[in-house]
């Protein structure tokens, strides 16, 4: 059994991956896309990935490549409270630019402009990476956010530590469709809607039927299809095989596309336990 996370060693996820999978042997993968891909290639039986920031929101390569995906699925999902640190090489100079996940960088905007405006911002694939880059390219005027662990494993020292107090982040567990656990009495449902059609009131309209079904709505975002549509993420309480949950969704699909014509219309993306993690 192979279990693939966001790495390198040393990330967020590897944290989590490291408490949901104990005594199993874990990969690190760079991407989130490669994750998720070789769930649907078989390459690995579980990936863990990040979902959702309590600050920053939504991980759009997550959404994206669940979204593309044919077989993967959301099983699970999991919360860490996150600790943000600056760190530098030991004989470093002057900070001019910050390394960091792109997530981690927006997490920490209000400490970086209070205490080092004007500095450059680099986006990495993980915060793990940037302090990777930072020890491994000898770059003296540059710090990396990431975990004290992370910034540890490379030979960086600690100039602060709780860049964000009080956050978190939102992880999930993805694997094939027939890994999907049996109603809990406690789930919640992510589905993405992808209208081809335009007309005034469309997401009233769609948003509606759920209203009607009497299910709670979580969560909604909405992003650009790279074409001229937009692609709605709706959370849903309720297990997908709940009745309401289940006609609710045929309903939207039916209202959206009468003639059966576009597979990806209503995507469920996973079916899962409620953390409830935000409380």
């Amino acid at each position: 059994m192979k279990i693939a996370y966001l790495g390198p060693a040393g990330t967020y996820t590897e944290t989590v991956a490291r408490d949901l999978f104990k005594h199993t042997e874990l990969l690190p993968i760079g991407l989130i896309g490669h994750i998720i891909e070789g769930i649907d290639d078989c390459e690995f039986s579980f990936g863990v990935v990040p979902i959702e920031n309590l600050y920053e929101g939504e991980v759009r390569e997550t959404l994206d490549s669940l979204t593309a995906a044919s077989d993967a699925k959301i099983i699970k999902e999991s919360v860490l409270q996150i600790v943000h640190c600056l760190g530098v090489l030991p004989e470093h100079g002057e900070i001019k630019e910050v390394l960091s996940k792109d997530q981690a960088l927006g997490q920490c905007r209000r400490y970086l402009a209070r205490n080092y405006p004007g500095v450059r911002t680099i986006a990495t694939s993980s915060t793990a990476e940037a302090a990777r880059i930072i020890y491994e390219e000898k770059r003296l005027n540059a710090a990396a956010i990431a975990s004290e662990e992370a910034l540890g494993q490379s030979g960086l020292e600690v100039l602060a530590k709780d860049l964000r107090p009080n956050n978190k982040t939102r992880f999930v567990v993805v694997a094939r469709d027939h890994f999907w656990d049996e109603e809990r009495g406690d789930d919640k449902t992510l589905i993405a809607i992808h209208p081809r059609i335009d007309r005034p009131g469309i997401l009233h309209d769609t948003l509606g039927f759920f209203k009607g079904f009497g299910i709670n709505l979580e969560y909604i975002q909405s992003r650009p299809d790279g074409d001229s549509g937009y692609i709605f993420y709706c959370e849903l309480d309720g297990y997908v095989k709940d009745e309401p949950v289940a006609r609710a969704i045929s309903a939207v699909r039916f209202s959206l596309d009468p003639k059966g014509q576009y597979s990806d219309t209503v995507k469920v993306l996973g079916s899962f336990a409620n953390s409830h993690w935000k409380k």
